[in-house]
Parts: C-alpha cells; structure tokens; sequence
C-alpha cells in the first residue's frame, strides 16, 4: 500500500535522525549486527511513545480480527535471543465491529518464543519478527487471558519475506485471532 511506504520511509528518516542524535549526544558508539547474532539484546517498540514522538501515526498498532473485532495495543521492553528472554508490557483495548470498547487493561510480556532478524540499518534499527506469550490483564479484573503477540517490524531497505506486513498480530485464547495489521509501527533497536 502506498500509504505504508510513505509512512515507513518519513519513520526510517525520523529515526535515523534522532539515532545519530542520540548517539552523538551521548557520545556512544554502538556496533552493528554482525553475522552471529546469537546473543544479541534488543528493545522493541509497538506504537510507544517514542514512535509517536518521531511521527503521531506511529502508533499505535491496531490489528483487526475477521469478524472485525479490533484490538488497539502499546508497548515496550527487551528480549535477548541467547539465552531467550523477555521483558516489558504495555497496554490492550479490544473493540467489537461497531467500535464500542468490550475490554481495556495491560499486557505482559512472558516468554520469548522465538525472533528472527531480517536486517538491521546501521546503526542499530533491526527488521525482524518476535514471537511472544503475553499475559492481558483487563481493568474490570479477572483472571485476564494468555495470548500470542506477533511483533512484526519491515524496515525500507531491508529485504524482508514478501509475507511481512509491518505491525502486529494477536491470537487471544477465548477471544479470537487479530491476524491482519492495520496501522501503527513498531521497532526493534539492537542494545550495545
């Protein structure tokens, strides 16, 4: 869609620019992905603030179910690959058809379940795909619901399978499966 392109291209200026920013200011240098990647560390961004902060409509993720029940999610945190580990959370609304809020609360992260990287663009912006189990806690209360979050992230530039769509996926147990992305980014950063 040409929309996503002109999107992820202003993302990729935006973000280059506030990383050499950072860099600079801080005066660190961080070393990019190299072949063996096995025990790399990263953060992820779904829709957070710091991709709103680089562009409004970075966030946040909306994935939409067939039925075309919504879920609205943001989020942040850390995942290391070797060993494989996660951390972080962030927060979930899910919608019916008509747009009318059923459910709203927080998620966590709880296990890696796996990561690919596709590419990283120096110095440390990395396209990949995490899958992760995550914990919803609804803010009515209840025992909440286990799920599985996709973190999809297809930068410009980086040759990604042609199946990646930029943005998130979200199979709720009880609930349903959000499989197709409709808007919002996300990001994986490689830590030094």
């Amino acid at each position: 869609m040409k929309t996503n392109k002109v999107i992820r291209r202003r993302f990729l200026t935006k973000a280059a620019l506030t990383g050499i920013a950072l860099t600079a200011l801080l005066g660190a240098f961080t070393v990019p992905a190299s072949a063996d990647s096995s025990s790399a560390s990263y953060e992820y961004h779904i829709g957070d603030a710091f991709l709103v902060s680089l562009d409004p409509s970075f966030g946040p993720d909306v994935t939409v179910a067939p039925n075309g029940a919504t879920m609205t999610v943001t989020g942040t945190g850390t995942l290391s690959v070797h060993p494989k580990s996660i951390s972080g959370g962030g927060t979930f609304s899910y919608a019916d058809a008509a747009g009318n809020v059923l459910a709203s609360g927080t998620w966590t992260a709880l296990d890696l379940l796996s990561f690919k990287v596709y590419g990283t663009l120096p110095p440390t912006f990395t396209a990949g795909k995490a899958h992760v189990r995550v914990h919803l806690s609804p803010q009515a209360g209840g025992s909440g619901f286990g799920a599985i979050l996709t973190i999809t992230c297809a930068l410009p530039d980086v040759k990604v399978p042609q199946s990646a769509e930029e943005g998130i996926r979200l199979a709720v147990q009880r609930i349903g499966n959000f499989n197709d992305e409709v808007s919002g980014n996300t990001l994986f950063v490689l830590l030094p």
